[in-house]
């Protein structure tokens, strides 16, 4: 029988290249995945893994399409010709830092971040928008 886990990390990566309009380097995707897979084991190798995926699955999927979203706009930001390991890392990131999937008392994703991740959010800050205190309803 498959493992929920390998099942879960296809998908995933499935949503990153059909967010990714550029070609992807197969060895920087190899090592984002090698980092993500012992927590994906962890979590849904067990007996509730299939609950677990059943749960919080589309916000993973969804959570591969911003990683990949994301990478293609860094690798687009600097006119390169591929997704390397950079954009990729600092798309992961941003979409770790707002992971709201949980899992015993860490996030689904990695437990150590493989980069610091202020560059990418300077690059972001001036097409955020911020919450106005004043008018923000509550």
């Amino acid at each position: 029988m498959r493992k929920i886990s390998e099942m879960a990390i296809n998908q995933c990566i499935a949503e990153l290249r059909a967010a990714c309009r550029l070609p992807i380097e197969e060895p920087a995707l190899d090592t984002l995945i090698e980092g993500l897979r012992p927590n994906f084991q962890r979590i849904l190798d067990c007996s509730d893994g299939r609950k677990r995926w059943a749960g919080h699955g589309q916000r993973m999927r969804n959570n591969g399409r911003y990683i990949g979203a994301f990478a293609n706009f860094f690798a687009d930001h600097v006119s390169a010709a591929v997704v390397g390991r950079s954009e990729l890392t600092r798309a992961f990131e941003i979409v770790r830092e707002h992971c709201a999937v949980r899992a015993d008392s860490g996030p689904l994703a990695c437990e150590d971040p493989p980069v610091d991740a202020r560059a990418a959010e300077e690059l972001l800050k001036p097409v955020v928008p911020t919450r106005d205190p004043l008018h923000s309803g509550g």
